[in-house]
C-alpha cells in the first residue's frame, strides 16, 4: 500500500469519515476535506502528498466550509514545498506563510502558523508505517501584529499570549491577539 493511502486511512480514522478530495495541480498535492463529525464539530483540511518534500503534512480547520481553506492549504503547501526544495529545511513549529488574500471574507487573518496539532488525539502528529515518519502539522490562523510579535518575542511567547487572551484557532473571524 502506498504511502498516500496509508496517510488517508490514518486522517479518515482520526477525522471519523472518508475525507474528499481535491487534486491542486499548481501546488502539486492532494487535499483530502473532512466534515463535522459528532465528536468534531469542525471541518478538517489536509494535504495527503506534501510529505514528499520534508515528510510533513499540513492540516487546517474551519467551523464552516469554506472552498477558500482549500486554495489556502495549497498555496501554503506549494511554499512548504520550495522550502524544503530551496533550502532542504522542514516544516517547522513557527514558520510562517504569507497568504494571498485574507483566510475568510472580512477576516483580518492573511497569515499561517505551523503548530503541533493541538486539537487531534495523541498519536495523530506523527504518521509512520515502518518505513517514512510524517509529522502533521495545525496551521493557524494570524494577524500582520501576531507575526510581527512572533519575529519579536518568539513562539513561545505567541503561544502564551493566545493562551492568556484566550484566542480560538478555530476562528477565522477573530480579531488579533496584539
Amino acid at each position: 500500500m502506498n504511502v498516500v493511502r496509508q496517510l488517508l486511512q490514518h486522517c479518515d480514522s482520526a477525522f471519523g469519515g472518508q475525507g474528499t478530495l481535491y487534486q491542486y495541480e499548481a501546488a502539486d498535492v492532494l487535499i483530502a476535506v473532512y466534515p463535522p463529525s459528532k465528536r468534531r464539530g469542525w471541518w478538517t483540511y489536509a494535504t495527503v502528498e506534501l510529505h514528499r518534500s520534508g515528510q510533513s503534512e499540513c492540516v487546517m480547520y474551519s467551523y464552516q466550509y469554506d472552498a477558500g481553506m482549500i486554495d489556502h492549504l495549497a498555496h501554503v503547501a506549494a511554499q512548504v514545498s520550495r522550502m524544503w526544495q530551496q533550502e532542504q529545511l522542514r516544516l517547522y513549529t513557527g514558520a510562517v506563510f504569507s497568504l494571498l488574500r485574507p483566510v475568510a471574507e472580512k477576516s483580518s487573518l492573511q497569515h499561517v502558523l505551523a503548530t503541533p496539532a493541538y486539537y487531534e488525539e495523541e498519536g495523530f502528529s506523527y504518521f509512520t508505517n515502518g518505513n517514512d515518519v510524517i509529522r502533521l502539522m495545525m496551521l493557524h490562523a494570524i494577524a500582520d501584529t501576531e507575526v510581527d510579535f512572533l519575529a519579536q518575542y518568539g513562539w513561545e511567547a505567541l503561544a502564551e499570549l493566545f493562551a492568556r487572551t484566550g484566542v480560538d484557532s478555530l476562528d477565522v473571524m477573530r480579531g488579533p491577539a496584539v
